[in-house]
């Protein structure tokens, strides 16, 4: 069986005309086109990412269920889309009811938005059945903002995670910065009946900070989503810092190798690995790391790919 703890959903109505710009713009440099190809050409089929789209790229990848989510975008510099955060996040939770034996939702929403955020959460979870709340914090916030504090009690109340984005941002003009997982330890540390995932598992540079806070607070978790671009350019690095990171002990809770899950991004990560391809990577994990004189067990890739996921987030 294979979970996937991190996918999205999207609609151009879910982001402002100023984002699509920028995302328009990102492209059109990294992959050396003009920008109206971007805009004409891939900006369409990202609008188009909805569910059933989406349960037929697991189906052909071998994925059986799946945490889909929206992003909220509207309080960082581009500004508000033509949808409210609250449709954005009923649209993501309708999708996922149509296909409900493969898909569950997260709640995505900015901690800025104060006592709106902890009723929206509030509806989201009890009235439209989503599993929990996602931050990107390289909208411009840092998540250990006592501010926050009461959408954390809410979680604890409602028994939902907190997800939050902890790698470098590729979307102009997020600032990666605030995406540092340390001050996920703040959070975690002064509620530690909220489970914390560490999105991305630190990216590349914060890997190693996100595994020791995960040593020291038994609540905090992580997903390798995004790692496709290590897994398909470092393969060797990245075998053995996740074999490192395996055979890590906790000082408190459960050991690194119970607490970390699989993800895909889709479809952010398509221009480096298809979901298809991820998956049969990480699958293939034990043969492949045989190359390096590296050895994983069945087990512990099954962890990864389902076990822990079931246990965690109850999918």
């Amino acid at each position: 069986m294979v979970i996937s703890v991190h996918a999205h959903l999207a609609h151009k109505d879910m982001w402002s005309d100023t984002f699509w710009d920028f995302i328009a713009d990102n492209y059109a440099k990294s992959l050396g086109v003009p920008k109206e190809v971007v805009a004409n050409q891939m900006l369409p089929q990202f609008w188009g990412s909805n569910a059933e789209v989406f349960v037929g790229v697991m189906d052909a990848a071998g994925i059986d269920k799946a945490l889909v989510m929206g992003v909220d975008w509207g309080m960082s510099i581009v500004g508000e889309a033509k949808w409210s955060v609250e449709e954005m996040n009923q649209w993501v939770a309708k999708q996922a009811d149509e296909y409900s034996d493969k898909l569950a939702a997260l709640c995505a929403i900015d901690p800025r938005r104060g006592e709106r955020a902890v009723k929206l959460l509030e509806k989201a979870v009890e009235e439209w059945g989503m599993k929990g709340l996602k931050f990107h914090p390289t909208a411009g916030y840092y998540p250990d903002d006592r501010k926050y504090f009461p959408l954390y009690e809410k979680c604890v109340e409602l028994d939902v995670p907190l997800y939050s984005h902890t790698a470098a941002v590729i979307s102009a003009p997020m600032e990666s910065k605030y995406a540092d997982p340390i001050y996920l330890d703040s959070v975690a540390a002064n509620f530690p009946d909220l489970k914390v995932v560490q999105v991305h598992f630190g990216g590349l540079n914060w890997t190693l900070k996100a595994a020791e806070i995960m040593t020291a607070r038994p609540n905090v978790y992580a997903e390798i989503s995004a790692h496709q671009v290590a897994a398909a350019g470092i393969p060797q690095y990245w075998l053995s810092t996740l074999r490192n990171l395996l055979n890590v002990p906790a000082l408190l809770g459960s050991p690194l190798k119970d607490r970390i899950m699989f993800g895909t991004d889709w479809p952010y990560l398509l221009t480096v690995m298809g979901d298809d391809a991820w998956v049969n990577w990480v699958k293939n994990i034990p043969e492949k790391a045989k190359e390096y004189g590296l050895k994983f067990t069945q087990e512990e890739i099954n962890k990864i790919l389902s076990e822990n996921a079931k246990k965690i987030l109850k999918l």
